[in-house]
């Protein structure tokens, strides 16, 4: 199956937009290419959110849909409709995109593997994007999958070398075998918060259990602090929104904007100086992560955009020297805040994606593999300190029986070992009773 927005000849790349409706691409785009020349069989065409921009896969054109593990909870987005199918069972796997969590959030709430490659490792051209010509954080294709050696096929068919071509601008970069990689030794740093958002006890079990299963593999785990989160999280926003979402308003046009991007809609239409003065009312009133929101998502001059792509650059380097300074190889961390979310229920939860967004904006690969379920004992969360953490509250209560995953990191173009350590999770605990087992059936 291929995610939506992924040009296929024939089919219309809609992004949840009436008007594209009846527009059929005429050509393929390289990476479907690439899966079609390896001897790939397309089924389906699979759903999105409108513009791509929320993580509830919900559009006027194609439809809701629904978690196949519960149907009163969002697969994810924006490749929703890929992980859904993958998850029940539709198809053993599929082609995504990813910019902020748009293959890792739907693969940990659906219980399925998912990465996102190094920007540019796959051809990204052919791919319809929700703010075409925003290059500050450069979206990505991958893959999904039910287990990881579905993927790793997925990964050894569509090499890089393969690609190049078909996309000239991808680099002939030979991947390293995945399954040659010797775990013993390796050094893993594990985190379960970078400080933005606690996570809740089940996603924190999780990954704990991964821990353990790629110490069981030979690798040296130990903590690790991700450096500068609050900045991250602002320079992210800061550059996702610098255009004050004139972009997304030109592509709708009249059209009406779906629940889940209205709150962003008028939070962007807000003058800087009334947001600024709401921002600090918000801190005042206990509510700073809202505030940090607001204050920055907005439109910006050019002068700005800049000085936050060099901030991103800065930060890019201090990750990576963090990562030298303990010797890692790989970090081991959350995929989400919470277990699936509640349907209708995520037009104010962009924070809730921060766990993915930080690799987008640092440009790591990283991918997601199911650990665990949700426990009985799991599905309260005990500190309520602003209305993020009521949200997460109400996603974690009545959770139980939900899909969990770990996040596995790596540096930039190793993801040779981001696959390897996957697999050795995977292996480690597939034979737990919690275990997330696909395909689900959705009836």
């Amino acid at each position: 199956t291929v995610k939506e927005n992924l040009a296929l000849a024939g089919t219309p790349s809609t992004v949840g937009i009436r008007a594209r409706h009846n527009k059929n691409q005429t050509f393929n785009a390289p990476v479907v290419q690439a899966a079609l020349d390896a001897g790939a069989v397309l089924i389906a065409k699979t759903n999105v959110p409108q513009l791509l921009l929320a993580m509830e896969t919900h559009n006027e054109v194609w439809g809701t849909t629904t978690n196949p593990w519960n149907k009163s909870r969002v697969p994810g987005g924006s490749s929703g409709g890929e992980a859904a199918a993958i998850a029940a069972g539709l198809s053993p796997a599929g082609l995504g995109t990813d910019i902020g969590g748009s293959i890792r959030i739907p693969a940990a709430w659906c219980g399925i593997v998912g990465l996102k490659p190094t920007a540019g490792r796959w051809s990204i051209y052919g791919s319809m994007s929700g703010q075409p010509g925003q290059e500050a954080v450069r979206a990505v294709a991958g893959g999904l999958a039910r287990e990881v050696d579905d993927l790793l096929l997925l990964w050894e068919a569509l090499d890089a070398c393969g690609q190049h071509k078909l996309d000239p601008l991808v680099p002939p970069i030979v991947a390293p075998p995945v399954r040659e990689v010797a775990l013993k030794g390796l050094r893993v740093g594990i985190y379960t918060s970078d400080g933005v958002f606690e996570p809740a006890a089940s996603v924190r079990r999780a990954v704990e259990r991964a821990g353990r299963a790629l110490e069981a593999a030979g690798c040296e785990v130990s903590p690790y602090q991700p450096p500068q989160s609050w900045e991250m999280a602002e320079t992210y926003f800061g550059l996702m929104s610098a255009d004050g979402m004139v972009t997304a308003r030109r592509q709708i046009g009249e059209e009406a904007i779906t629940p889940q991007l209205q709150s962003l809609a008028r939070l962007s239409s807000l003058p800087r100086w009334f947001k600024r003065l709401l921002g600090a009312v918000m801190r005042r009133t206990g509510e700073p992560r809202v505030a940090t929101l607001l204050e920055n998502v907005s439109g910006k001059p050019v002068h700005e955009v800049w000085s936050l792509v060099v901030r991103r650059d800065q930060l890019r380097r201090a990750e990576l020297a963090a990562w030298s300074a303990q010797g890692l190889d790989l970090v081991l961390g959350p995929a989400t805040v919470t277990p699936a979310a509640r349907l209708g229920e995520t037009h104010d939860w962009s924070l809730g994606a921060w766990n993915t967004m930080r690799w987008n904006l640092l440009d790591h690969p990283a991918g997601v593999v199911p650990v665990s379920r949700v426990l009985a004992s799991e599905t309260t969360r005990t500190v309520l300190s602003d209305r993020l953490d009521r949200k997460a509250a109400t996603f974690e209560a009545e959770s139980t029986g939900l899909p969990l995953s770990a996040q596995v990191i790596g540096r930039p173009w190793e993801e040779h070992l981001v696959l390897a350590a996957m697999r050795a999770i995977e292996a480690d605990v597939r034979q737990d009773p919690d275990f997330p087992r696909t395909p689900v059936d959705p009836s």
